[in-house]
């Protein structure tokens, strides 16, 4: 058998109705998420390119009980500072938004760039994801767009939260 391409693989997505699938890497240490959107696989399918685990990827989509991601927590409620007034960024991007995350991850990035926009767009560290969010708006969209769908939305979220209340620090989530 020839080796899986990222076009071949991208229709076999198609035809999954674009899932939100969890690729376990061979070596049992990494995992990489992918938005159950179309978007999501777009910009997925670089960095599984560049991994070489196409063929992986194809793999879980034929056998998806392989792959069923945990829930996603919801999302905290949103800062105080928020309760009066509709943040700029969300009546700029809301059109783009909506196109772009399915409803229940919408709630959650907007919720994390509430709490970034609090936190005047921090650069923030994600070891977990070796990944580093830029500290302007710019880097924070490219990061929903990366992290949506994925629980690496709702880490950040609690960084930021953490960050803007000291005094009442939660806990990290696991995973």
């Amino acid at each position: 058998m020839e080796p899986i391409t990222a076009t071949e693989l991208m229709e076999l997505a198609s035809q999954h109705g674009y899932p939100r699938v969890v690729v376990e890497y061979p070596d049992g240490k990494s995992r990489f998420h992918i938005a159950g959107t179309p978007d999501g696989w777009i910009l997925a399918l670089p960095y599984l390119e560049q991994d070489g685990v196409l063929e992986l990827v194809y793999r879980t989509l034929l056998n998806p009980q392989l792959s069923t991601p945990p829930p996603l927590p919801p999302p905290p409620p949103l800062p105080e500072m928020f309760s009066e007034r509709e943040p700029l960024v969300w009546n700029l991007l809301d059109e783009w938004f909506v196109r772009a995350f399915q409803p229940d991850d919408l709630q959650a990035i907007r919720v994390m760039l509430a709490y970034a926009e609090a936190c005047e767009y921090p650069e923030l560290a994600l070891e977990d994801y070796n990944y580093t969010i830029p500290n302007d708006l710019a880097g924070w969209l490219t990061a929903a767009k990366l992290m949506c769908g994925t629980p690496a939305v709702a880490l950040t979220t609690e960084l930021l939260r953490n960050r803007l209340y000291p005094q009442q620090q939660l806990p990290l989530q696991e995973g």
